[in-house]
């Protein structure tokens, strides 16, 4: 019983240490994931453009499925770089020599299908959210709602109002710039902060002379970031 006890303690910080970079694994294959589909959203739009991108609830529908179907794949991979490679699977596994034997190779295939799986139904998820996209150029802007509307056209004039929000969640402040056109659409240029502030001074050429409405009510007070200045004031 004691030597029983005893492996439970080492059992559970080796599978700590096969978790830390599994999740790791998974973070680069997201990360990954998500600047090819902003490459592929840029080459949709016309090489002027200066920002593209997708607004929030585009974005997450893009995100979530990545990172589900990013954990098996990271397991995966993990699992076969530790066991590969004779010291560590040693150290990770004192019965190594069972990995040779069906029952792994079937727990791994049966863990591939489950990866493969996820992937096939994350794809459809993550390709047609991120159609949903705008394309902001200085001679104008393209938006396209739904993956079925197409890219459609719009002039600087075309903004009518101009939303910023600034809200408090769990632990930070988010930040929404809402550029809302003369028919009712109305999407966020500001779902990555660090790509939108960089390129602000062109949208704001852009805006100079366009009779639209600002709206900042959005902001709470107590806003806590270091843009909070930019939410508040009229392009």
């Amino acid at each position: 019983m004691q030597k029983l006890g005893a492996r439970h303690p080492r059992k559970r910080w080796i599978n700590l240490l096969l978790l830390i970079p599994s999740i790791a694994v998974m973070a680069g294959l997201s990360l990954g994931a998500i600047w090819l589909i902003g490459q592929w959203q840029s080459l949709r739009c016309p090489s002027e453009t200066f920002l593209a991108g997708s607004g929030q609830a585009a974005t997450i529908f893009q995100i979530v499925p990545i990172m589900f179907a990013s954990i098996g794949f990271g397991f995966l991979g993990v699992n076969w770089f530790a066991h590969s490679i004779p010291p560590l699977r040693k150290f990770f596994d004192r019965d190594a020599r069972r990995h040779g034997e069906t029952g792994y190779r079937r727990s791994q295939r049966q863990l591939m299908k489950f990866s493969l799986a996820v992937l096939a139904i994350a794809l459809p998820i993550v390709t047609t959210a991120a159609l949903s996209q705008y394309c902001l150029l200085a001679q104008g802007i393209r938006y396209q709602p739904w993956p079925w509307t197409g890219l459609r056209p719009y002039s600087w004039g075309d903004v009518a109002t101009i939303e910023t929000t600034c809200t408090r969640g769990r632990s930070s402040w988010s930040a929404s710039f809402f550029l809302i056109m003369r028919d009712g659409a109305k999407f966020d240029i500001m779902t990555w902060p660090r790509s939108m502030l960089p390129v602000y001074p062109e949208i704001a050429s852009a805006l100079k002379g366009v009779d639209f409405v600002f709206d900042a009510q959005g902001v709470r007070r107590g806003c806590d970031l270091s843009y909070r200045d930019l939410l508040l004031a009229r392009p």
